[in-house]
């Protein structure tokens, strides 16, 4: 299960509606923001995904479980770099940061 699915999953859980979400969240974002990353069309950026990870009560670790696990395995073909270039350079960045923080 990918970043998206699990955001779902853990935003129903939780009991909250994409709007509810997107409010928590400001900056003006709109439902249809949550919506594509549930998709898997974009990405938040780092500071939403922070506080994402508060708002939902789940580690970064468990958001991205499977695309971390996709990169430990080191393979070959990395179609995620290809599908989702944005999302490779921002995790990318995102682990620089936390890296910082501990």
């Amino acid at each position: 299960m990918f970043f998206g699915e699990r955001l779902k999953q853990r935003r129903e859980e939780k009991g909250l509606t994409q709007e509810e979400l997107a409010s928590f969240l400001g900056d003006n974002l709109s439902r249809q923001s949550v919506s594509k990353w549930e998709r898997d069309e974009s990405y938040p950026q780092v500071e939403k995904l922070l506080k994402l990870s508060v708002k939902l009560d789940i580690s970064l670790d468990e958001l991205f479980f499977d695309e971390l696990n996709y990169y430990r395995k080191g393979t070959e073909k990395r179609k995620i770099d290809d599908k989702y270039p944005g999302f490779v350079s921002g995790l990318k960045t995102l682990a620089r940061i936390l890296h910082q923080i501990n």
